[in-house]
């Protein structure tokens, strides 16, 4: 459109650019490029000084980011592709409503998304607000789910306040740790659910688990790396008997439904612990 713009486009770049300085003041920015965006605006950093030195910054945790425009108030994710990309993220997602007439922005959390652990089986397309309602809303398998108060908010004032800043980056940090955790354990009927308030440290509320009337051998393949740590540190470090024999038939039940803990089945412990004596 030679010698104009669309207005929405200008106002929606506007935001992101605004956004992205706001958190520039403790994260490193990769944007992604218009050509490239499958809904993520950014993958973005956190930065931590270096306690050896002061001069120099530490990448930390990473994490995805959609900047919105405080008029922006759903985002939807109605066709399959588009629901099964959200589900299938393996980082953090944050969405940042920007508004440029208060030079602010509010960070919200999918965490009303991540700590639903049977949200797959539960709807076929999801509707995010940023507008509170009082309950999940579901019709014809789309789930309406209101995303909860920002976890933080960020101003332009809040760059001459470092203290302030670092306050708010360590509560940012505290949930993409968070939400690291529960897209791991998601998938086997488990998440960890937590309370906020807004620029205040969440806290843990509650364990959320999905309670079928059948068994779901699948949980016990996608925990097999960890029964295979646990289990085998139990079984080096602990010369009990009867701890053995429990063990033992975990492992047999285990290889009953297909699961094959390698560790467990291969080493020689009894070599092991006299190597670690002599050492």
């Amino acid at each position: 459109m030679p010698g104009a713009t669309a207005t929405n486009i200008r106002k929606a770049d506007l935001a992101e650019d605004l956004g992205k300085l706001l958190l520039r003041q403790f994260c490193a920015l990769a944007p992604i490029s218009k050509s490239d965006d499958f809904g993520i605006d950014t993958i973005a950093t956190l930065l931590e000084i270096d306690e050896q030195n002061s001069l120099r910054e530490i990448a930390n945790k990473t994490f995805g980011v959609q900047f919105k425009t405080k008029s922006v108030r759903e985002i939807k994710f109605l066709k399959e592709y588009e629901f099964n990309w959200l589900l299938n993220l393996d980082y953090p997602y944050f969405i940042c409503s920007v508004d440029n007439s208060n030079s602010s922005m509010h960070i919200y959390s999918l965490h009303m998304v991540n700590a639903m652990p049977g949200i797959k089986n539960n709807c076929d397309g999801l509707i995010i607000t940023l507008d509170e309602k009082k309950d999940k809303q579901k019709k014809e398998d789309v789930l309406k789910l209101w995303l909860g108060d920002p976890i933080i908010d960020l101003s332009i004032h809040d760059i001459l306040d470092k203290n302030l800043l670092n306050h708010k980056k360590q509560i940012l940090k505290k949930w993409i740790v968070g939400e690291y955790d529960n897209i791991k354990i998601r998938n086997i009927g488990l998440t960890k659910a937590f309370y906020w308030e807004t620029n205040k440290m969440p806290v843990f509320d509650a364990l959320n688990k999905i309670f079928t009337s059948i068994e779901n051998p699948d949980i016990y393949k996608e925990c097999t790396d960890y029964l295979d740590a646990a289990l085998f540190e139990l079984k080096l470090f602990n010369e009990n008997r009867e701890l053995e024999n429990s063990i033992e038939e975990i492992n047999i039940k285990l290889k009953e439904k297909g699961v094959n803990l390698f560790f467990l089945n291969n080493i020689d412990f009894e070599a092991y612990r006299r190597k670690n004596k002599s050492t």
